[in-house]
């Protein structure tokens, strides 16, 4: 009976050894896999080169640098922030740029220069600027947005929606629905910026 008991054990602990080795060895596969996927999503992103910020037309755009600039109007002592996102082309680039009343939390002006087909069978920069007090000029054009901005670690975060026209290569676009882009889904976080009234400071010192 004590031999019966022995190899019971025996047999026991032999088939508890063989699941912990097959747990690590699953364990092990599942985290090699998921190292993989890691590292196939970040070379993917890294050789898009591109961080996703809006549609333009129901097409993804997205920027390879991004940059804030905060001022004070010496007379109204109205603070604007300046957002820029550049995208590096082979060939020149592309550049979404919003301008915000902070004060007011409100998207004021907006400046856009994409590469576009033209009736020549070339590319060429295309521009689109709008502004918040001249929407009445345009009855196609509509832009709203907000910006918050967190002083203590110079980072800026925002949103921002519209629709300009063209101004300046209307009869020059090969693609009819660029005469107007529509923007939407454009959101940021994490943006460093630089505030002019920190050089004010350093200058009065």
């Amino acid at each position: 009976m004590q031999k019966i008991y022995s190899t019971i054990l025996l047999l026991a602990l032999l088939i508890s050894c063989g699941e912990a080795n097959k747990k690590e060895q699953d364990t092990k596969t599942t985290s090699e896999n998921k190292m993989t996927e890691t590292a196939e999503t970040t070379l993917a992103k890294k050789e898009g080169n591109t961080t996703l910020l809006c549609k333009i037309n129901g097409e993804d755009w997205g920027y390879t640098t991004a940059s804030g600039l905060v001022s004070r109007n010496s007379s109204t002592k109205v603070r604007t922030a300046t957002i820029t996102f550049v995208k590096k082309l082979d060939k020149g680039s592309e550049t979404i740029q919003l301008e915000y009343d902070v004060d007011d939390n409100a998207l004021t002006i907006v400046r856009v220069e994409l590469k576009r087909p033209a009736k020549d069978g070339k590319t060429i920069t295309a521009f689109y600027n709008q502004y918040a007090n001249q929407l009445d000029r345009d009855p196609e054009a509509s832009m709203s947005g907000t910006v918050s901005l967190d002083e203590d670690e110079r980072e800026v975060s925002g949103k921002a929606l519209f629709a300009i026209s063209n101004d300046y290569e209307q009869d020059k676009l090969a693609n009819p629905d660029d005469l107007l882009i529509t923007i939407s889904d454009l959101n940021y976080s994490g943006v460093s910026y630089s505030d002019t009234d920190d050089l004010k400071k350093l200058l009065k010192k």
